[in-house]
């Protein structure tokens, strides 16, 4: 019976160390894959489409900031399903795996239309209005929006304007700038919401009516006569039909 009990013990000494040898094994091999997927899945190559208010080294860095951002297969899962980085200017980021190590990044750019300024920063804001962000960098391309009264102004919320109407004329002026290639230096609301343009030493008077496809065309046209020159170009009574237009230069007293 001694005998018996002594063998059973044995066994089961043999049986736990298998069991842990098996136990140490499997270790091994899962701590082998998981070094395998992390040199498999390090990011070698990054494609990013679709940014312009940042370089595509700008979008890199703020994404891919440490050693678990630096494989693939946690960045796509990590924007695909959890929380994602907040970037100004960015409505959202796409991931994408071209390869175990080779991401694709597709950047959606929130609308940004303008800027005021205010206690010496400038206030981004959106084709709604929507203020994105505030800094005291001067985006290439945005234009400034001067004569925008509004009676509060806080990060993410709308302008709180006396006239909704403003955003629509900013949006339809701007895009209408943009399809021209034009870039003024400030983009100006008067009364009745009446559009004046600044380019270097010229003002461009628009006026308020409703022909401003056909004024921002015309001034396209005309936009190299008027580098040179100093003064106000009067377009408020510009028609295709009139086509009426005046210079008014300026007071060299000035």
């Amino acid at each position: 019976m001694l005998k018996f009990r002594e063998r059973e013990k044995i066994k089961a000494r043999k049986r736990r160390g298998k069991g842990l040898l098996t136990a140490l094994l499997v270790l091994m091999t899962l701590a082998l894959l998981t070094v395998g997927v992390i040199s498999l899945f390090k990011i070698r190559t990054v494609e990013i489409t679709g940014n312009s208010f940042y370089s595509a080294q700008e979008i890199q860095d703020r994404i891919i900031t440490d050693r678990y951002t630096e494989n693939s297969l946690y960045l796509y899962l990590k924007y695909k399903y959890f929380n994602k980085e907040e970037i100004p200017f960015v409505d959202k980021l796409e991931v994408s795996l071209q390869g175990p190590g080779k991401v694709k990044i597709r950047v959606y750019e929130k609308s940004v239309v303008g800027y005021v300024t205010y206690m010496g920063a400038n206030f981004y804001f959106d084709k709604d209005g929507v203020v994105v962000e505030s800094s005291t960098d001067v985006k290439e391309d945005i234009p400034c929006i001067s004569g925008v009264r509004f009676s509060s102004l806080a990060m993410y919320q709308k302008l709180a304007v006396e006239n909704d109407k403003i955003f629509g004329r900013i949006l339809n002026i701007t895009q209408l700038l943009k399809k021209y290639e034009l870039s003024p230096d400030k983009i100006e609301f008067g009364k009745d919401l009446a559009l004046t343009l600044y380019f270097g030493n010229v003002k461009v008077a628009l006026g308020s009516n409703d022909d401003l496809e056909d004024k921002i065309g015309r001034l396209h046209d005309i936009y190299s006569d008027l580098e040179s020159l100093s003064g106000t170009l009067h377009m408020e009574n510009y028609t295709l039909d009139s086509k009426f237009i005046s210079f008014e230069k300026a007071d060299s007293t000035e």
